[in-house]
């Protein structure tokens, strides 16, 4: 009996459990921002598209102009 009043009033474990749901919690969000098509990688991708796609149609411009 004693060992299971000292069991349960111990907290050390429960930290431990408190950090891993943290945790969990944590990687849950950083897959679900990084991934599929509206996530953080593909606004990215996109944006860098229409970055490289301007500079070409400057290039272009002034490339025709000499």
């Amino acid at each position: 009996m004693n060992f299971l009043k000292q069991f349960l009033s111990q907290e050390d474990g429960i930290s431990a459990i408190e950090y891993a749901v943290l945790a969990a919690i944590i990687i849950g969000l950083l897959v679900t921002v990084f991934t599929g098509n509206d996530g953080i990688s593909s606004v990215i991708e996109q944006t860098f598209n229409a970055m490289k796609t301007a500079l070409e149609g400057l290039n272009n411009d002034s490339s025709s102009g000499n």
